[in-house]
């Protein structure tokens, strides 16, 4: 494997031959670095690049950011369920990049926020928390919305592990951010957002107690509850 030293001279001297530049510091020269690189399998830094081809870089990173991920023999995605943080994004793939110049925090961001423009497979997504994160760009709330009705539905008809003294059948149990977490292989901070992007759907609502922060089905507006009152399932074995 070439050295990223003989690469920048190999594209050099190309650049040279064809007649694009005079230095290394044209456009053309950093495309050419590129695409050497590329070719070799090797990730552009900004080290290959002249100080003036800044978008190139971010261009080159967000594709090599796309293809990290929807790598299938890697299964980033995969592994996190669909969906991961920026913020985890960046570590995994600076880790995965064995010493060669690692990637700010900044530039990693910038480079996310390319991924639509450059019509890639993932997309950025930002949480009403601000919290970022990234998942397939054919993903949606509506699909992640459709997996907790389908768990709320199971609830119904797995008996809880201890007594209750409410009708699990009818109303199934609250579940918690960690619980999701585990489910749906997501983090606990993605699975908290996405139990709150539910519940500003409609689709669940909130217990808070001394047990901490639960999410039920939300039967309050639901047909399927007799009581059209904004009571808890457990408040409601008193009525």
């Amino acid at each position: 494997m070439a050295s990223a030293k003989q690469i920048v001279a190999l594209a050099e001297t190309l650049a040279r031959d064809s007649g694009m530049a005079t230095n290394g510091s044209s456009p053309e020269t950093s495309a050419v670095l590129s695409e050497s690189a590329a070719a070799l399998g090797m990730v552009t830094t900004k080290d290959m690049l002249s100080s003036g081809s800044e978008s190139l870089y971010l261009s080159e990173l967000a594709r090599d950011l796309a293809e990290y991920l929807t790598d299938d023999r890697k299964g980033i995605l995969q592994r996190e369920g669909g969906i991961m943080s920026l913020i985890d994004l960046w570590a995994l793939f600076n880790r995965s990049r064995n010493g060669v110049e690692l990637a700010s925090p900044s530039d990693f961001q910038k480079a996310a926020e390319l991924w639509e423009k450059l019509k890639l497979p993932v997309r950025l997504r930002r949480f009403k928390s601000g919290l970022l994160v990234v998942q397939r760009y054919d993903w949606s709330d509506e699909k992640t919305i459709e997996k907790f009705q389908a768990w709320m539905e199971e609830l119904r008809r797995v008996p809880p592990d201890d007594p209750v003294p409410w009708d699990w059948s009818l109303f199934g149990r609250a579940v918690t951010a960690q619980e999701a977490a585990h489910r749906f292989k997501w983090s606990v901070g993605v699975a908290a957002e996405e139990l709150e992007m539910a519940e500003d759907r409609g689709v669940l609502c909130r217990e808070e107690g001394i047990e901490g922060l639960r999410f039920w089905r939300n039967f309050i507006s639901s047909r399927e509850c007799k009581y059209n009152v904004a009571y808890t399932p457990v408040e409601m074995t008193g009525l």
